[in-house]
């Protein structure tokens, strides 16, 4: 008898606020990078970017969480985060530098908190905007021991108490996670844009309605399908293929989808086309991720195609 396929429960936890969105992009030095990164407009067109790989390389595999509550933009935020910092060590070619995985649980807290000021109450869900803005105001926790807080493994129970509406990110850890911030964050609304950014070594994550099947097809392509109210991250992009798209990470696990890969993808990883990745930006919380004052141009030497 053939072995049975477990496949994971979906789980969301977007939520659709364009004013909050916007209040955000008030406070950014950087709102959008159709304008921060002008400069870098067409650098990637025709390239192959796949900085999973670099996360490979630096960790050893490639970091998948299952995410067990509505907590996916803390999950879409780490991992365009830890990515990000691959590729820096990669590039500086400082290998000791790592030392863990991007914990969740404080950027989901300290977007619906700290950031949020618990306007969503009790219940599950967070911005992309919000969680942009926790890693760049108030920066990033790793998956280790901080005293009493263990953070080595995630905890959706973790995740959900301190993400109810009175409690937050647990101040002393404030200063701590301060002392890593990103440096910039901007919100990008197309294909192009994101497949610049990755060109250049920096992150994408994607928030928005639009679902997809489970079973990839003969190219590693989902097709959309139904709607899913939910965050996940851009890792790689290939604009050589006759087929341009972007590839996207997601947080329910290894085996929530099925069919062939390319290019070295990721187990639960799936190819995006460039028009929908158009709609799907477009909704208007997608964050570009950057280590650096805004998002000069890269010679990246450690380009894995």
């Amino acid at each position: 008898m053939p072995k049975r396929r477990h496949r994971g429960r979906k789980r969301f936890g977007w939520v659709d606020r364009p004013a909050d969105v916007e209040r955000t992009l008030n406070r950014c030095p950087h709102p959008t990078f159709q304008h921060a990164a002008a400069h870098l407009k067409g650098t990637g067109a025709g390239g192959i970017y796949l900085w999973h790989k670099t996360v490979e390389q630096v960790v050893g595999r490639f970091p998948m969480n299952t995410q067990t509550i509505g907590d996916c933009v803390s999950h879409g935020a780490a991992g365009a985060v830890q990515t990000l910092m691959c590729v820096e060590i990669v590039e500086k070619n400082d290998p000791e530098k790592w030392i863990a995985e991007v914990a969740t649980e404080p950027i989901y807290a300290g977007s619906r908190v700290e950031v949020g000021r618990g306007q969503l109450g009790d219940g599950d869900g967070s911005l992309g905007s919000w969680g942009a803005e926790w890693v760049k105001e108030w920066g990033i926790l790793l998956r280790q021991k901080y005293g009493q807080y263990d953070l080595r493994r995630y905890s959706g129970a973790k995740a959900k108490e301190w993400g109810r509406a009175r409690n937050g990110c647990p101040d002393i850890l404030e200063p701590i996670a301060r002392e890593h911030p990103v440096r910039t964050v901007s919100l990008y609304r197309s294909y192009d844009e994101a497949r610049d950014g990755l060109a250049n070594g920096y992150i994408p994550t994607v928030a928005s309605m639009q679902g997809f099947t489970t079973t990839r097809d003969g190219e590693g392509f989902l097709r959309p399908s139904g709607r899913w109210p939910h965050q996940m991250y851009f890792v790689a992009a290939d604009d050589e293929y006759r087929r341009p798209g972007l590839l996207c990470v997601n947080s329910w696990g290894n085996d929530w989808v099925t069919g062939p890969k390319r290019h070295g993808q990721p187990q639960g990883s799936f190819w995006v086309d460039a028009d929908v990745v158009d709609g799907m930006a477009g909704q208007g919380d997608s964050w570009m991720h950057s280590n650096f004052d805004g998002f000069p141009r890269q010679k990246l030497d450690h380009m894995l195609i």
